[in-house]
């Protein structure tokens, strides 16, 4: 059962996605995202509108583009779940049970199997505190006995014994020099619990354990992200107009992010497992694990194999987020002594459709039923908001430089909100700087998020993105090209590498890649990586 679980979570998980803050356009795609105090930009209603009065032109462009972010997918897919499910249940059978007959079945006999082993040991180790293994075992945490000449004598009693497998014999032969004897306990009926013991005992059982860890880990936040921004747009800023009645843009924007999430309970996610009438849990830490005895209710109220069981706790949310939006933008430049203020604002008519789907997890999930579900009961439900944008630019004047530029945007200052039958999405408020050193034929840019933004994920941990980057771009005639550094101080993804290569203005790649690697089933891939395919000219 356990087994059968873990095979369709991980199926369930491929599907997974997400939402990142995002970007427009390939002159900022190649300079590591940097936009909101760039000059000669074709996306100013974008990244800032009060870039539309930057420049004396009339300035069009276009881009479409494809993203792909992924968040510990590739771990779960390097999991052993073979051995992870059989060595959790070896682990309890061969060591949890009574000393008078274990809890029944063939792990129940295996169990007291080594009980016995464990009290013949101690007696010829010359414990000496009393009859009963309980007993024993004072002289163990007194000191008394020799932990040495008592794993030896474990490991020689383990051999003698006609009723364990090669596999249990192989076990308790790993672990025993591994054991803290001074944690064990044994309850009146004879049942042993508290075994901890250190990683390097047992190959199976260390894999298995920090399998679970990363399992774990996995379940509370994890996303694979694909998106899509694509738009087109056109600024309209003559030298005559700057600085009288103003400038002005417009556009069109669509994007599309699809989010595929675990939705778990943090609360129903430990291991423990039943074994008979009892129940055990594992526990992990740092240096290695152990189990104790719990109960019943523990085990319904928190255990991941129960929640499974039941089929009603933690489920696969799968979401297709599509935003087509009509921006509409005015700048306006206000010329003093040696600075030029650009304000700007740009109001974004918006109509989003929201697709939703989810499966609950059990032990009896269809895969097949369920790929079914998630490509064809996905219905969309269209809302419409709309969102304003505020941004400032400060260009310096000085009489022998007139090249640096420094920018602030507010983007969705209303906190537009989509309100749908069965979710509601809020796209909230986000801050960035940045500044700018522009040239004809040369330009260096910088930005940076001023806070954390919500990637679009239904996990417990909600997943942030947090960026700062720049670049460079070479303008050489016909041929321009950009470079660029980018980081998300909020996710793992590396150091991301941006590029792009614009010919004759029309025809523009841009690439942007992270250094950080996922792998699965031994294949590697970047854990970021966006395309985009643009131009953009003017006059």
């Amino acid at each position: 059962m356990t087994k059968k679980f873990l095979i369709t979570l991980i199926v369930s998980l491929k599907c997974v996605f997400g939402l990142e803050f995002g970007g427009m356009g390939n002159v900022s795609a190649g300079m590591g995202g940097a936009g909101v105090a760039l000059k000669n930009s074709p996306f100013a209603l974008y990244y800032n509108p009060a870039l539309l009065s930057a420049e004396n032109s009339v300035r069009f462009g276009y881009s479409v583009g494809v993203g792909l972010r992924e968040k510990n997918i590739d771990r779960i897919a390097n999991i052993d779940f073979g051995n992870f499910a059989s060595s959790a249940e070896r682990f309890i059978g061969t060591l949890a049970g009574a000393t008078g007959g274990g809890s029944g079945g063939a792990t129940g006999v295996v169990a007291s199997e080594f009980g016995k082993i464990l009290n013949k040991a101690l007696t010829t180790s010359g414990a000496t505190t009393g009859n009963t293994l309980e007993q024993k075992l004072e002289s163990v945490k007194n000191g008394s006995v020799d932990v040495n000449t008592l794993i030896a004598n474990i490991k020689q009693e383990t051999q003698n014994s006609t009723a364990l497998d090669s596999a249990s014999k192989d076990l308790i032969n790993n672990v025993a020099g591994n054991m803290d004897f001074g944690n064990i306990s044994v309850d009146a009926k004879g049942n042993i619990s508290g075994i901890t013991l250190s990683f390097g005992g047992d190959a199976g059982m260390d894999q298995a354990v920090r399998d679970f860890q990363t399992l774990q880990d996995v379940l509370k936040e994890n996303a694979l992200s694909i998106t899509s921004q694509n738009g087109v747009a056109f600024q309209f800023a003559p030298a005559l107009f700057r600085g009288t009645l103003g400038t002005f843009g417009v556009g069109f924007f669509s994007s599309v992010y699809a989010s595929t999430s675990i939705k778990t309970d943090p609360n129903r996610m430990d291991l423990i497992l039943k074994n008979g009438s009892n129940y055990y849990k594992v526990n992990l830490d740092s240096g290695g694990f152990g189990y104790s005895q719990t109960t019943q209710t523990d085990y319904e109220e928190h255990s991941l194999a129960h929640a499974l069981e039941l089929g009603n706790v933690h489920s696969v949310v799968a979401r297709t987020f599509w935003i087509n939006e009509i921006p509409i933008g005015y700048a306006h430049t206000f010329y003093l002594k040696n600075v030029n203020l650009n304000f700007g604002i740009s109001m974004r008519l918006m109509s989003a459709s929201n697709a939703m789907s989810d499966i609950w997890l059990s032990t009896s999930t269809n895969i097949g039923d369920s790929a079914k579900k998630f490509a064809t009961n996905q219905p969309f439900e269209t809302k419409t908001a709309i969102a304003v944008d505020l941004g400032t630019m400060v260009e310096i004047d000085l009489p022998n430089f007139q090249y640096l530029t420094f920018g602030f945007v507010a983007k969705n200052i209303n906190t537009p909100t989509f309100r749908y039958a069965n979710s509601e999405i809020q796209i909230k408020p986000q801050y960035r700087i940045g500044m700018a050193y522009n040239r004809s034929f040369f330009a260096l840019a910088f930005d940076a998020d001023l806070s954390k933004n919500d990637m679009l994920s239904d996990s417990f941990q909600r997943p942030y993105s947090q960026m700062i980057g720049g670049g460079a771009k070479f303008d050489i005639k016909v041929v321009d090209l950009r470079l660029g550094l980018m980081k998300d101080i909020r996710q793992d993804d590396g150091l991301i590498l941006t590029g792009g290569l614009n010919i004759l203005g029309f025809l523009d790649l841009a690439i942007q890649a992270g250094t950080a690697l996922g792998e699965a089933q031994g294949y590697r891939f970047p854990r970021y990586l966006n395309i985009r395919l643009g131009g953009n000219f003017s006059f």
